[in-house]
C-alpha cells in the first residue's frame, strides 16, 4: 500500500498585472493603479524590449529562455537561448495534449465496462473494467448501479474488478515526494475515483478538544486517524497538517484551530485507489437494491468473448485534453500519456511500462512536427518531474506545427485564454494581452513558464515560448515579469 504525507493543496494564481516597460510608474499610497498604457511596438524593437524586462539588475541571475516567432512563417523576432534545455514544469502538458489528439482522435472516449461472466449457480458474475477515466465520480458509478437495476439484476454471485489496463507503476518515479503528499499526484490507475483523491474537512469544537474531522466521501477512506490536533482559542494562529507514514494506513493529524476559525479542507491522495473504487461500486449497488455475494480484485482477463451489459463513457478526448491545459490537471495529462501508450503495438506483446510506451509515441509525433529529438527529453505526461528538460524551439513547433492542422483549432480552444479562462483568468487583466493571448502555464519551485498564441490586433499572429528557471523568487512575482513580457508581444504592430 502506498501512504503519503499531507498538506493542503497550493494552486499557483496570479493578480492583476502592472505592466512595467522602460519606465516605473510610482503607485499613490491604498489606491490601485490601472495598467500604464504601452505605445505599440515594432518588430526591430522587440529585442531591446524584451531585453530591458529580463536584464534588469534584480533578475540577471536567473536563466531565461525565449523564442518568438511568427506563426506559420520563418521570421523569428526574439531567440534566448532557445535552443537550450530547461526544466519547462506544466508545459509538457502542450506535447502531451497534441499527442493525444493525433494519436488517439478528438471523440475517443475512455469506457468503464461490466461484463457478463459465466455463472457458477443461480446468481450472475460479474466483470468491472476500468480503463483509467479521470472523470468518472461516484455519481458514475450509481449510474452503472441503476442501469444494473434495470436490467432486473437484484442479486449477483461473485464481481471481479480488473485494474490491470495501465501497466507500471501507479506513481512516476520522478516525482518529488513533498508532490506525493497531494491530491494532484496520485496514483494513476485503471479504477479511477473521484480523481483518486478525498478531501478532509477539519473544523474545530469546544476549547481544548480535539479537532473534528470528517471525509468529503467516507465510502472512498481506507485511512485511519490518529488524532493529535487541539482547539485553541478565537483568534489564534492556525496550523493544522495531516501526516501519514510508509507501511501504515494512518494519518497523523497535527496542529492548532481557533474556535472562531473557518473549517479547512486538507486534499488527500486515496490510500489504495483500487480498493477505494472497489468500496464506491459496492454502496452504489446497495443504494439500488443490489446485493453480491462477493466482491475482490481479480487478474488481467480477456473481455473478447465476453457480453458487455452495462458501460459508461468518459468525455471525449476533446473535453479531457480542455480540462488537461485549462486547470493544469496533471491526472488527466498522465492519464493522456498512459491511454497513448495503451495504442503502442508492443503493449500487447511486451511487459513495457504503459507510460513509457506513450512515451516513445510522443516522440514519434514530436517529430513528425519538425522536433529536433535533441531538444528534449520527456519523463512524464504531466511535467510534475524535474527530469523533463525542454528547449523553448520544442514548444514553438509543436504549437506551429497544430495550428495547421485540422485540429488546430480544438487543440488552441484548450488553452487558458489570457484575463479569461482557466489559470490565465487572472493573468493580465486590463492589458493590451486580455482575450488575444491562449497560452499555457507552467510553475514549480524555481521555475515558471508560459507558451503559446499571441494575436496583436495591429501584426501577424504570433507563437511564443517563455520558460524561467532557477530563480528564488515567489512565482506570483515571476510570472508577472513573464506577463510584461507577453504584453510587449501583444503591443506589435507594423513599421
Amino acid at each position: 500500500m502506498q501512504l503519503f504525507s499531507s498538506h493542503r493543496r497550493i494552486a499557483t494564481t496570479c493578480g492583476w498585472l502592472l505592466v512595467q516597460l522602460l519606465t516605473i510608474v510610482p503607485a499613490r499610497a491604498q489606491q490601485p493603479v490601472a495598467p500604464p498604457a504601452l505605445s505599440a511596438v515594432c518588430a526591430s524593437q522587440v529585442p531591446a524590449a524584451i531585453n530591458n524586462i529580463i536584464d534588469r539588475p534584480e533578475l540577471r541571475r536567473y536563466r531565461w529562455g525565449i523564442v518568438v516567432q511568427v506563426l506559420g512563417g520563418p521570421k523569428q523576432l526574439y531567440n534566448r537561448d532557445g535552443d537550450r534545455l530547461f526544466i519547462p514544469a506544466s508545459n509538457v502538458k502542450l506535447i502531451t495534449t497534441a499527442a493525444a489528439l493525433r494519436q488517439l482522435g478528438a471523440a475517443m472516449r475512455l469506457r468503464t465496462s461490466v461484463y457478463q461472466l459465466p455463472s457458477n449457480g443461480s446468481f450472475s458474475n460479474l466483470l468491472v473494467v476500468g480503463r483509467g477515466d479521470p472523470s468518472l465520480t461516484v455519481s458514475g458509478l450509481q449510474s452503472i448501479a441503476q442501469q444494473l437495476q434495470q436490467r432486473g439484476i437484484k442479486q449477483i454471485g461473485q464481481i471481479s474488478f480488473d485494474d490491470s489496463y495501465f501497466r507500471g507503476e501507479q506513481i512516476n518515479s520522478g516525482w518529488e515526494w513533498g508532490d506525493l503528499s497531494t491530491d494532484y499526484a496520485p496514483a494513476i490507475n485503471g479504477l479511477m475515483l473521484n480523481q483518486n483523491s478525498n478531501p478532509l474537512t477539519v473544523s474545530s469544537q469546544q476549547l481544548g478538544m480535539p479537532l473534528r474531522y470528517a471525509w468529503k466521501d467516507p465510502s472512498l477512506n481506507s485511512w485511519q486517524v490518529d488524532n493529535r490536533s487541539l482547539t485553541i482559542a478565537a483568534s489564534q494562529d492556525n496550523n493544522v497538517d495531516a501526516v501519514a507514514m510508509f507501511g501504515k494506513p494512518v494519518i497523523k493529524l497535527t496542529g492548532k484551530l481557533a474556535t472562531n476559525a473557518t473549517p479547512i479542507q486538507i486534499d488527500l491522495p486515496l490510500a489504495d485507489p483500487a480498493q477505494s473504487f472497489i468500496s464506491a461500486f459496492r454502496q452504489s449497488l446497495n443504494r439500488s437494491g443490489i446485493n453480491s455475494n462477493s466482491m475482490r480484485l481479480g487478474a488481467a482477463q480477456s473481455t473478447i468473448n465476453l457480453p458487455e451489459i452495462v458501460a459508461i463513457d468518459s468525455p471525449p478526448i476533446t473535453t479531457l485534453i480542455t480540462e488537461t491545459n485549462q486547470r493544469s490537471n496533471n491526472i488527466y495529462a498522465e492519464v493522456l500519456l498512459r491511454s497513448i501508450g495503451r495504442t503502442h503495438p508492443e503493449h500487447s506483446t511486451s511487459d513495457r511500462d504503459t507510460s513509457n510506451l506513450g512515451i516513445a509515441l510522443v516522440k514519434q509525433h514530436l517529430t513528425a512536427m519538425g522536433v529536433d529529438p535533441q531538444a528534449y527529453s520527456i519523463y512524464d505526461g504531466s511535467g510534475l518531474s524535474r527530469h523533463n528538460l525542454v528547449a523553448p524551439t520544442t514548444f514553438m513547433r509543436v504549437l506551429s506545427a497544430m495550428a495547421t492542422t485540422p485540429i488546430g483549432k480544438i487543440y488552441r480552444d484548450s488553452l487558458p485564454v489570457a484575463g479569461i479562462s482557466g489559470s490565465l483568468k487572472n493573468r493580465m487583466k486590463g492589458t493590451l494581452a486580455q482575450g488575444i493571448v491562449s497560452a499555457k502555464t507552467g510553475s514549480l519551485s524555481g521555475v515558471a513558464s508560459l507558451s503559446g498564441y499571441v494575436n496583436p490586433p495591429q501584426y501577424a499572429p504570433l507563437v511564443f515560448s517563455i520558460i524561467l528557471n532557477q530563480h528564488d523568487r515567489p512565482t506570483s512575482q515571476m510570472v508577472k515579469v513573464i506577463d510584461e513580457v507577453v504584453v510587449v508581444l501583444a503591443s506589435l504592430k507594423q513599421c
